[in-house]
């Protein structure tokens, strides 16, 4: 599919422009925030080809696409244009809904994906600065290495600049204002005073203590947030001809001085008393520590959690040179996953599964996981659980030798060359051994599983095979007792053209919403009008209870089962009150699509004039 096209459609199942606030990207994702979350059609967007997931987390809506995440943000960007809008604009209570801790997560993230590049750019060419020097090829006198080494050290040694212009984009204030901020604090003379033994320095009545904010970066978030609280507050009350001039002077005499005497002190310290306590944590209980953080982190990064990090990661790197904690644990996570998807590569069958996880196993090795994080392991479950297993012991051999990373890049095979330091030959032949062991451990785990998660068989839901190589056909059975028609006679383009996938429509006559296969209940929708399931051989149903009925807030369901739960063929899943949905002048026909339909050869719908809820056999799926 065009990334163009791409792009629109996935703006189009998001509610469209005037749903969306503000948009970026990261990696591997698309970021939005929504004004209603409600307008995002999240199966819509999970079911189009080239999107791998689409989730909520905390207050951004995310759509995993992966490597091609760039030219897809390209499009988005034609059709938004740059749509940044500050989130004083979004509804009130979705702010009430909002967790603290996923704001400041979102917060972080939305200030650090967009200087990830500099970063990992910077990190990559100290880590072949030190591979070359570690194979004599270059001289760390010579000036060939001094340019390099400038190169590689100037995103870390300003990085308060680049941190201060994107906190400004995300806090909603000037970014050339806060950028100005953070050239306050890194003031060469300033700075230089802490090498003539000068402590403090004299402002009116306050003492500003001298300190090195090189490579920090709480203290300039922190500064930038107060500097956007300060430039707000000036703004109400200057008149409109007096703005351009009044509000930026008066926003930079008042939070200055504060940031200058409290603030950037305050973050400097947090930043190195949170680096020195993971640094201490390693070193009184490091394997259980490497064990627990490295088994964890895929999961720590799916909860989007890893964000919190930063800030310690960027301060331990500035501050005693490297970071234990972060960069480490997810290159071994990272490898667990790559292992894992590789021996699942070798174990799927179906063709079109087995290369994507092929390519997802090469994305991994160079650090990008979410393919196959959310295209393979995840899907077949016991390969994601091989995962966490190799990144735990790839932790524990971490966590007993210590091993350090002393550059920040992105965390596959190409950061191995950034735990080289000179005189230090064992960290990189420990972060050597740790990656191999993990990658070792997921892959083996994975090759020794089965593939399937249950393997029940029942005579209800029995696969046909006539004999071998002949097309297998699985059945589905309607969820609803009525009318089964086809799609096109779903009063809604998503469903009538087949955007979610192939499937059947049932016009109810009872009120009774069946399991049409059996299988694992994955997703219930807050307003309850739709059920997800998974069945034992794979296939990714969804029922849709009507046409619009989200609008209802979950009056007239009344939901049987919880997610994860496993259900057998005919088990009644949810009760509806049809008359209810009627009576508001909604349409009660109820889709069930199989949302990977493209996973397989074909996905037959079976119209009958009265099919039986659990029992009659409406669709099938070839494979």
């Amino acid at each position: 599919m065009e990334h163009l096209k791409l792009a629109q459609e996935i703006i189009q199942y998001c509610g469209g422009k005037d749903n969306i606030t503000q948009a970026w990207n990261c990696i591997t994702r698309l970021r939005f925030h929504l004004k209603d979350r409600e307008k995002a059609d999240v199966k819509a967007i999970q079911a189009l080809d080239g999107v791998l997931g689409a989730q909520f987390q905390g207050d951004q809506f995310q759509v995993i696409i992966g490597n091609e995440v760039l030219k897809v943000f390209e499009g988005v960007k034609k059709e938004l244009g740059d749509l940044v809008v500050s989130s004083e604009e979004k509804p009130k209570k979705n702010k009430k809904r909002e967790n603290p801790i996923n704001v400041l997560f979102g917060v972080i993230s939305g200030i650090f994906n967009p200087i990830l590049p500099a970063i990992t750019g910077a990190g990559i060419i100290k880590g072949i600065l030190a591979l070359l020097i570690f194979l004599k090829m270059l001289n760390p006198e010579s000036d060939n290495y001094f340019v390099l080494d400038m190169i590689s050290n100037a995103t870390y040694y300003f990085l308060p600049f680049l941190v201060a212009f994107s906190a400004g984009k995300k806090f909603g204030v000037n970014e050339h204002l806060s950028a100005t901020l953070a050239g306050i604090i890194m003031y060469p003379a300033f700075v230089n005073l802490s090498g003539q033994g000068i402590s403090t320095v004299k402002f009116l009545f306050m003492n500003i203590p001298v300190m090195d904010y090189n490579s920090t970066v709480i203290p300039i978030i922190l500064g930038v947030l107060l500097l956007s609280i300060v430039y707000k507050f000036i703004d109400r009350f200057i008149p409109s001809f007096l703005k351009l001039i009044v509000t930026p002077v008066a926003s930079l005499l008042v939070t200055a001085p504060v940031v200058l005497v409290f603030i950037a002190p305050l973050g400097s310290y947090v930043g190195k008393y949170v680096a020195a306590f993971f640094i201490s944590l390693f070193g009184v209980a490091g394997p259980v520590a490497g064990m627990l953080m490295g088994g964890l982190m895929s999961v720590i990064v799916i909860t989007g959690m890893h964000y919190a990090f930063f800030p310690s990661t960027f301060d331990g790197l500035g501050g005693v040179g490297y970071d234990i904690l972060l960069l480490p644990m997810s290159i071994v996570s990272n490898m667990g996953q790559c292992g894992a998807v590789l021996g699942a590569a070798f174990k799927i069958k179906d063709k079109k599964m087995k290369s994507i996880a092929f390519s997802s196993a090469l994305s991994a090795l160079f650090g990008i996981t979410e393919p196959a994080i959310y295209g393979v392991n995840l899907k077949y479950k016991k390969p994601f659980y091989a995962a966490l297993t190799g990144g735990a012991v790839g932790g524990a051999i971490y966590g007993i030798f210590h091993v350090k990373a002393y550059a920040f890049s992105i965390p596959g095979i190409t950061a191995l060359p950034t735990y080289l330091k000179e005189g230090e030959l064992n960290n990189f032949i420990w972060a050597c051994i740790g990656v191999g062991a993990s990658f070792i451990t997921a892959f083996i785990i994975t090759m020794l599983l089965p593939l399937e998660g249950k393997e029940k068989e029942k005579e209800t839901d029995k696969i046909s095979q006539d004999h071998e190589g002949q097309m297998v056909k699985i059945p589905v059975a309607a969820p609803m007792t009525g009318k089964a028609v086809g799609l096109d006679q779903v009063p809604d383009k998503m469903f009538a053209e087949g955007i979610l996938g192939k499937g059947i429509a049932i016009i109810p006559d009872e009120g009774i919403v069946k399991a049409p296969f059996q299988g694992q209940v994955k997703m219930i929708a807050p307003t309850k009008h739709a059920i997800g399931l998974i069945s034992d051989r794979g296939i990714n149903a969804v029922i849709h209870i009507g046409i619009d009925t989200v609008n209802l807030q979950g009056k007239g369901f009344e939901v049987l089962v919880k997610e994860d739960q496993w259900v057998e063929k005919g088990e009644p899943l949810m009760k509806v009150d049809l008359d209810f949905i009627k009576e508001n002048h909604l349409n009660p026909i109820t889709p069930i699509i199989v949302t990977n339909s493209d996973e397989y050869v074909n996905v037959l719908d079976i119209p009958m004039d009265m099919a039986q809820a659990g029992t009659s056999e409406v669709l099938i799926v070839f494979q």
